[in-house]
């Protein structure tokens, strides 16, 4: 769809008529072209609720209601997108179904291999690569802290990292906590 708001609303509002729920991806951030929240707040109240988050990435992330339905608009860069979806869409839908646990994603606690920078006041995603030593010790390496369009991070990546947003840093060595979303590997290699 272009960015042109009014072809966007309608399709919005398409969406809204047949599904239990609308995710977008993109037209979300500050920029002229980025129309989607403002087509959203055209199909009638409540609208946009929230528009701008505390995290990195995926701090353009807005979510909205429109006829008593989650609209969730997600940045178009892949990363930002996929850390918002795992964030605020995948419990709600969860949710939706009447799932009990939506916080089904496996989590493990790791050292992280080496010093990580992250954005005081900002709760930071770390894209982290999980391995388990053969003495059974498990380790996370970061992978980026920043370039949400970059899909790589995400794809060398098998797991993530929550950096609170009162912290400057992970220490090497800090115990952490990994949210997976793939298969630990074992190896030989030291830290």
């Amino acid at each position: 769809v272009k960015d042109n708001a009014i072809e966007i609303a309608e399709r919005i509002k398409f969406g809204i008529e047949k599904a239990d729920m609308v995710i977008t991806t993109g037209g979300t951030s500050v920029g002229v072209s980025d129309v989607v929240p403002m087509a959203v707040n055209s199909l009638g109240k409540p609208g946009v609720l929230v528009h701008g988050v505390a995290m990195r990435p995926a701090m353009p992330t807005a979510l909205a209601v429109v006829n008593k339905k989650p609209v969730i608009i997600l940045s178009g860069n892949p990363v930002a997108a996929m850390i918002a979806f795992e964030v605020f869409a995948r419990p709600l839908i969860c949710k939706m179904l009447g799932l009990k646990n939506v916080e089904a994603r496996p989590k493990l606690k790791a050292k992280i291999t080496r010093r990580t920078a992250t954005v005081l006041g900002r709760k930071t995603f770390i894209r982290v690569r999980v391995f388990q030593q053969r003495n059974g010790e498990f380790f996370a390496d970061p992978i980026s802290t920043s370039g949400s369009g970059v899909i790589t991070t995400m794809t060398k990546a098998n797991g993530y990292v929550v950096a609170p947003e009162n912290r400057e840093g992970l220490e090497e060595g800090e115990s952490v906590t990994v949210h997976l979303f793939d298969d630990v590997e074992v190896v030989d290699e030291d830290v």
